[in-house]
């Protein structure tokens, strides 16, 4: 009896999977449904290399030229948006400065469309956005992102996989902490000891002491002080900001 055959989407992401590197990916990707340009973003937080961008796209030479020249990303809208939302979104759900209608127009008269959605992805202390564009007039937008925006998700994730594998290989330098594990180092960074954090988390001490223990594992088995700095060089803690959920 014959195998099922794979469906459309199947084959896209087999495609997408087994492209050489993320830039063939976001071409198949672009061409598999009929969009103009294909952008893929992250933002690195690992020690030596923090913050330096990691940037795949299908935009023309002469814009990616122009966008870096004039410091673009400083005010692209969709980016900074992008690296903060938790959601997908369309682009026409953002709201656009006065500051960035310059940049817009420029973008418009080098071949960018007005449409697009984009799709963050959080991943440990990892922010990454894929950004989809598109001339399609509104309504048309409308109707493409509605068929296919499930799709797009998981196809996101597995560019951004095959991304992080582009540069890490099999060694990802970014440990994989649990949320019990963050909330105990976080605590710690402030000055609690391992009693207070109990009372804090609702935990026994026992239980705190060994999720300390394990995140010290998880970040090289130093001393709590080496492993605060580590889990705050890595931004997985930031003990003056947000308390991990």
């Amino acid at each position: 009896m014959n195998a099922a055959r794979p469906s459309r989407f199947e084959r896209i992401a087999l495609e997408v999977q087994d492209a050489e590197d993320v830039q063939r990916s976001l071409h198949v990707f672009q061409i598999a449904y009929g969009l103009d340009f294909a952008t893929y973003h992250l933002a690195l937080t690992i020690v030596d290399i923090v913050d330096t961008p990691y940037v795949r796209t299908t935009y023309n030479a002469s814009w990616v030229s122009r966008y870096l020249l004039r410091d673009y990303v400083k005010i692209d809208p969709v980016l900074r948006e992008g690296l903060v939302r938790q959601l997908p979104f369309d682009w026409r759900d953002v709201d656009i400065p006065q500051t960035a209608h310059e940049f817009l127009l420029d973008a418009q008269d080098h071949g960018v469309g007005a449409n697009g959605y984009s799709i963050p992805i959080v991943d440990k202390s990892r922010r990454a956005l894929l950004s989809l564009n598109s001339r399609q007039a509104g309504d048309e937008w409308s109707a493409t992102v509605a068929q296919y925006r499930d799709e797009w998700v998981e196809l996101a994730f597995l560019i951004h996989h095959k991304a992080i594998f582009e540069l890490h290989g099999e060694h990802d330098p970014v440990p994989q902490l649990s949320t019990r594990e963050l909330q105990c180092l976080h605590w710690s960074a402030l000055g609690k000891d391992s009693v207070d954090i109990a009372v804090i988390l609702k935990l026994s001490e026992h239980t705190t002491r060994a999720y300390i223990k394990s995140a010290r594992n998880k970040l090289g088995g130093g001393s709590i002080t080496y492993t605060i700095a580590r889990a705050m060089q890595l931004r997985l803690i930031q003990p003056f900001g947000n308390t991990p959920n």
